[in-house]
């Protein structure tokens, strides 16, 4: 017979080949994925728990008798575990996963970033296991599609299994105080709270060292379209914090220091709570 993994009141109910019922307790369960495996654990007990791989996905099924794959039966354990574990569970990238790659592919030499391309993920745009939307793609609007009518670009490459990083369209120019205090109030569609201004490495995320000028979709949406230059970053400079603040260079993907009382435009960004497919 079929595996059964599906959810009853309280608890995720599991029947094995043999017909053995589990159940385990929603409040109390870790989800945890690591090593193309699903791990589900009551409370923190290691040796009571039940290990799927993601080859096995498709011998469960549903209490409709409905088969899984690996991105449903991931979905499906999102959505039904209650406790998750310091160390990253619920679907979170393991502690110590490597950094993104740049996206520069082509190599100028032997051993330079364009021939190893180090990094996480498939390449700069593709994932490496599915979003909540189950599609592989890093960047998606807040609803899963790549429309952005709102202008709210959502970077998959940074979820945790709870929460998301998103980015918005540019502020108009000011000194870095009032940037700050422009991010900070912001209301894109219907959040109206949680922005700020992002910080050196939140920038440099999503910086493509493979294009030049420095543009590409989806974030050729922000300000039109229009080639960017300097934008505010939060991170002060650490010789002179009081005075001084990162000034990012879009085109060349430069940090700069400048003066606070410069004016630049600011990139807001917000991290979201993820529920399904449901962001806020």
């Amino acid at each position: 017979m079929a595996k059964e993994i599906y959810k009853s009141g309280n608890y995720i109910v599991t029947v094995d080949a043999d017909n053995n019922s589990r159940l385990f307790p929603i409040g109390k369960t870790v989800y945890d994925e690591y090593n193309s495996v699903f791990r589900l654990t009551e409370g923190l007990i290691e040796d009571d728990q039940l290990v799927i791989s993601y080859a096995d996905s498709s011998n469960w099924v549903d209490d409709s008798a409905v088969s899984y794959t690996e991105a449903t039966l991931r979905t499906f354990l999102r959505e039904n575990t209650g406790f998750r574990p310091a160390s990253g569970g619920s679907g979170a990238v393991p502690v110590g996963a490597s950094i993104m790659k740049t996206n520069q592919t082509v190599s100028y030499r032997q051993g330079d970033d364009g021939d190893l391309e180090a990094g996480r993920e498939t390449d700069f745009f593709t994932l490496a296991s599915q979003n909540p939307f189950n599609t592989l793609e890093r960047f998606t609007d807040e609803l899963g599609g790549q429309t952005y009518t709102n202008k709210i670009i959502i970077d998959w490459s940074t979820y945790d299994g709870s929460n998301v990083l998103g980015y918005s369209d540019l502020l108009p120019s000011n000194t870095w105080d009032n940037m700050i205090d422009n991010c900070n109030s912001l209301t894109v569609g219907t959040y109206t709270s949680g922005w700020r201004l992002a910080n050196t490495r939140e920038l440099y995320n999503i910086s493509n060292f493979g294009v030049f000028p420095h543009t590409y979709t989806p974030i050729n949406i922000f300000n039109g379209g229009a080639t960017m230059s300097f934008i505010w970053e939060s991170t002060s400079a650490p010789y002179s914090p009081t005075s001084y603040a990162g000034a990012y260079n879009w085109n060349y993907c430069n940090l700069f220091w400048r003066s606070k009382t410069s004016s630049y435009p600011g990139m807001p960004v917000r991290n979201f709570t993820v529920n399904g497919t449901i962001l806020s």
